[in-house]
């Protein structure tokens, strides 16, 4: 417990060392005595602090703007009390509205920044709160006689531009900055990184060096290195190169001395360019993330369908063991009986019966395997159709690129609104279409290398849900433009082992089977020729299978 407050004790003057730096550093362009410059860093760090403690960082942060004043403007103490109260006042105010803000934001983002969202609210909110607090900040000194009213809204923007800025650039950085990943030196990442601050330094100096112009119309190159570093790495590339960009455009602007008047102009440019960095970076990472979800689903798939493979495998050989095995008891019975009517030797006797033994017990664990491959437990829950053919429809991606086949959903209109839910193990459901889904690609891949149909006029699959024909339950199906099925293989629809793929193990189907019999469902197959099944093209083969619904399980019914 002493560590942890000893921590919390530290923490008190780092942050006010850290404010304090930044105030001093970034304390250049301003309007009058008060901290209103081009780009406010503390604001930035106040916010982070604010999201991460919530009201409890007020009296911190209220400390910090106060020393701040005193350090860095050289705030004179021997102020008359009403005069000395004005920067106290308004310091209350900015710091309660930070606090309030944080804990505001706290409960609507994850402090992470793991989304786009979290990004977009970040910044909308804390614009919002900002403009909040700056009203009674400018208000405050505009009534103590430091500005004039007519001078109100000019300064506001002014002030708020900055904050924002700081805002934007800075608080992503104390958010992510505790989950960071640690730096690993390597050669080639220190060569990418100077090449990248290279860049950076390089558009600053077309925008500032000698080929500037007053107008400084060549800003929007800062826009390339940027870019390219929040697509490089996502958002944590995008906040240190925004960090990186806009602190040289400070000691830039501070260097050649920029006009003042041209200060509002710079602020909305680095406000663009803070922005545009930031939720380009949260695009990148959540795109990344979504796809790190994908695979990861995919190889869970992958995984489940080996797993059902073997089981699937395990049941065809225990069903083929079972005759020989069955065979091989009836002639040890057989041979025991004849031995004891012969009267041969008590030990051959003795052998027979403990080969009848042992005969019977591997009769009893093939049988005991083959129950537990088909009656095996799995993780039902209620399941929305929608969800289930959505999923596949992602799944199904790379599959459908793969083969150059299009996927599509079909639902028949005649399923009630909202879609139906149905009783069933997710992966093992996704699993059953997605098997469905490659044969018909692979088929078709088939026609596209020279098969009969290779005229075929699209290649196309569908994923349609429609009413089964027995109530309570939902008919979910495959239908494709293939060349429809083999007669070897139709007579063996079903059966493992049966395929006319040369690499082909001939499970797939009875892998379906296998899944939708376990949901208490059935799976048929018939020729495309009339019409599919929810007005669909004419040719081609459709796979269905039924699943009881939801309401189906509840009244009894299997599920």
């Amino acid at each position: 417990m002493s560590q942890i407050v000893r921590r919390k004790w530290m923490f008190v003057p780092a942050y006010l060392a850290v404010h304090l730096f930044l105030d001093w550093i970034s304390f250049i362009h301003a309007v009058s005595s008060i901290n209103i410059t081009p780009w406010n860093p503390p604001a930035g760090l106040m916010m982070g602090v604010s999201v991460l403690f919530g009201v409890r960082a007020v009296p911190l942060v209220w400390l910090a703007l106060t020393a701040a004043d005193l350090v860095v403007r050289d705030l004179p103490i021997t102020l008359l009390p009403m005069t000395l109260w004005t920067p106290f006042l308004a310091n209350g105010v900015v710091a309660l509205g930070y606090g309030i803000a944080g804990w505001l934001l706290r409960r609507a983002i994850d402090p992470g920044l793991s989304r786009l969202r979290d990004i977009v609210l970040l910044l909308g909110g804390s614009a919002a709160a900002v403009l909040g607090i700056g009203l009674c900040f400018i208000a405050i000194h505009t009534a103590a006689g430091l500005f004039a009213w007519t001078n109100f809204p000019e300064v506001l923007l002014r002030y708020w531009t900055g904050e924002v800025i700081g805002i934007a650039v800075l608080t992503p950085l104390v958010l992510i900055g505790r989950r960071m990943p640690a730096l690993r030196w390597s050669w080639s990442g220190a060569a990418e990184t100077l090449a990248q601050g290279g860049l950076i330094g390089f558009t600053l100096w077309l925008d500032f060096g000698p080929l500037a112009s007053s107008q400084y119309e060549h800003f929007y190159l800062l826009f390339l290195p940027s870019i390219a570093i929040a697509v490089r790495y996502g958002l944590v590339g995008a906040v240190v190169a925004s960090v990186a960009t806009q602190a040289g455009l400070i000691a830039a602007i501070q260097v050649t001395g920029v006009d003042t008047d041209r200060m509002a102009h710079f602020q909305l440019l680095m406000l663009t360019l803070a922005v545009t960095i930031l939720l380009l970076g949260a695009v990148v990472s959540e795109r990344r993330r979504a796809e790190d979800r994908l695979r990861v689903r995919q190889s869970d798939l992958a995984h489940a369908s080996r797993l059902i493979e073997a089981g699937e495998m395990t049941a065809a050989l225990a069903h083929e063991l079972n005759q020989p095995l069955a065979a091989t008891m009836g002639y040890a019975r057989a041979a025991r009986k004849v031995a004891r009517l012969e009267g041969a030797s008590p030990r051959l006797t003795e052998i027979l019966d403990k080969t009848v033994t042992q005969a019977e017990r591997a009769d009893r664990v093939i049988r005991s395997l083959r129950d537990f491959v088909r009656k095996g437990a799995s993780d039902r829950a209620p399941l929305p159709v929608a969800t289930l053919i959505a999923d596949c429809l992602t799944l199904a991606g790379p599959l459908a690129s793969r083969h150059a086949v299009e996927i599509v959903a079909e639902i028949d209109p005649a399923l009630p609104a909202p879609l139906p839910t149905v009783d069933g193990d997710a992966v093992q459901l996704q699993q059953a279409i997605l098997n469905l889904v490659r044969n018909a690609a692979e088929a078709m891949g088939d026609v596209a290398n020279g098969g009969p149909s290779a005229q075929a006029p699209r290649r196309r699959i569908v994923i349609f849900a429609c009413p089964a024909a027995q109530p309570g339950f939902v008919a979910i199906g495959v239908r494709d433009t293939g060349p429809g099925l083999a007669e070897v293989v139709e007579r063996n629809l079903f059966a493992p082992f049966v395929t006319t793929k040369p690499t082909g193990m001939g499970l797939g189907l009875s892998i379906v089977r296998t899944i939708v019999e376990s949901h208490g469902g059935t799976l048929t197959a018939r020729s495309g020729t009339d019409g599919g099944t929810v007005g669909g093209p004419i040719g081609g083969t459709v796979f269905q299978f039924t699943i009881p619904a939801h309401a189906a399980g509840k009244n009894g019914e299997p599920a």
